[in-house]
């Protein structure tokens, strides 16, 4: 009945896999737990081979790297059973009845596609920009969710149809990181697929250092404006781009420019999400005028 899909990259996902596990045999289903990692060659896969001995779990890493949207497609293409959960290998359910809260979605509604939402623990440390930029932009309540319930997709925990995937899928275009989450949510608008928002939220454990954090928005802004060039994404898809082609015309991003350097140091030193915004406009703008 239900295929669990995590792609990973040098992650340790024995506790997911085991909490899940857990959650599957006490409902009383046909299941299997596929995890691949991404050609990581990390140490933590020597740990993640226990999770083959598990009932109905399989991992393996791959030989070559094939990057976020294909492993997904491959994960599906493994799966045998009707409903797809994809799972991030960073995230762990917030509740003991997180499989079995999906089920009951599965039961009473004729939705293909369902969102269960994330949260952020409470840390000792808040002087982490990821985290507060987490806690801002992708702890959505529920009551928001349903509002605009393509706008709050993430593929961090999301249940769908597999005839209903299979129709979609992530686009294997591309390659490098951020936006396939947008890019796959515009494509179930576009062919009229409903997505139910629910409250079934799992915690994003995997928070990234400062610095690592703003080297991973560096290449997502890059991504973001090779999407925009091959017509992938409007410039009305993204909050960055609306407020960038909004306001590229008043010379106040050439200003900002003159202190990239600055609003940068900002927003690692004081793990700012006002500088770091601040930031990615200029940013954005250094890449569509040098590209």
């Amino acid at each position: 009945m239900l295929s669990i899909l995590i792609a990973s990259y040098n992650r340790n996902v024995v506790q997911l896999i085991e909490e899940l596990n857990c959650q599957l045999i006490n409902s009383k289903i046909d299941f299997e737990i596929i995890c691949f990692d991404d050609a990581s060659n990390s140490k933590e896969n020597v740990a993640n081979q226990k999770i083959n001995n598990l009932p109905f779990c399989s991992f393996q890493s791959l030989q070559k790297n094939i990057g976020r949207s294909a492993i997904r497609n491959l994960l599906a293409s493994k799966a045998k059973y009707k409903w797809l959960l994809f799972l991030d290998a960073d995230v762990l359910p917030t509740s003991s009845t997180f499989i079995s809260n999906y089920l009951q979605e599965i039961k009473k509604t004729k939705y293909a596609v369902f969102l269960g939402g994330i949260k952020y623990r409470d840390i000792d440390n808040k002087n982490l920009l990821r985290w507060r930029f987490g806690k801002k932009s992708e702890e959505i309540s529920i009551d928001v969710r349903i509002k605009n319930p393509y706008k709050y997709f993430f593929t961090a925990n999301f249940l769908i149809d597999k005839t209903t995937f299979e129709s979609v899928k992530f686009n294997e275009d591309l390659l490098e990181y951020g936006y396939e989450d947008l890019l796959f949510s515009k494509e179930l608008y576009s062919k009229n697929v409903k997505i139910k928002q629910t409250k079934n939220e799992v915690f994003h454990l995997g928070i990234d250092e400062n610095l690592a954090f703003l080297s991973k928005t560096k290449k997502a802004i890059i991504n973001l404006h090779i999407l925009l060039q091959k017509g992938l994404l409007k410039e009305e898809d993204t909050n960055l781009t609306k407020v960038y082609f909004k306001y590229k015309s008043f010379g106040l991003l050439r200003f900002l420019n003159l202190f990239s350097d600055v609003l940068e140091k900002l927003a690692l030193k004081k793990s700012s999400v006002f500088y770091y915004n601040l930031f990615r406009l200029v940013y954005l703008h250094q890449v569509i005028k040098n590209r």
